[in-house]
């Protein structure tokens, strides 16, 4: 993932997934160190981590379809889910 990579490089993984997300926040979800490696994605080093973030796209895909998405959830289900990550990995 080009795109993630050129933003990677300037403000790191978590930066990039961020920023990402604020440009289109119901295509780009969200994650730190905690959530990338509680889903077995652990970082690497700056401009390492575009694979990793496409896998953890899919993964939160996957996670919004059985959910029923933003019809079922009444909300962006990324960010429905980035919370639940958030308060079970992070916090």
């Amino acid at each position: 993932m080009g795109l993630f990579k050129d933003f990677e490089e300037v403000l790191g993984p978590v930066g990039a997934a961020k920023c990402l997300h604020l440009l289109a926040p119901s295509f780009f979800p969200l994650w730190d160190r905690r959530i990338a490696e509680a889903y077995g994605l652990g970082l690497q080093q700056r401009g390492r981590n575009g694979s990793r973030y496409c896998h953890f796209m899919r993964i939160t895909k996957e996670q919004c379809d059985s959910l029923g998405g933003e019809q079922a959830i009444g909300r962006n289900p990324l960010k429905a889910l980035d919370e639940y990550n958030y308060c079970r990995y992070t916090k």
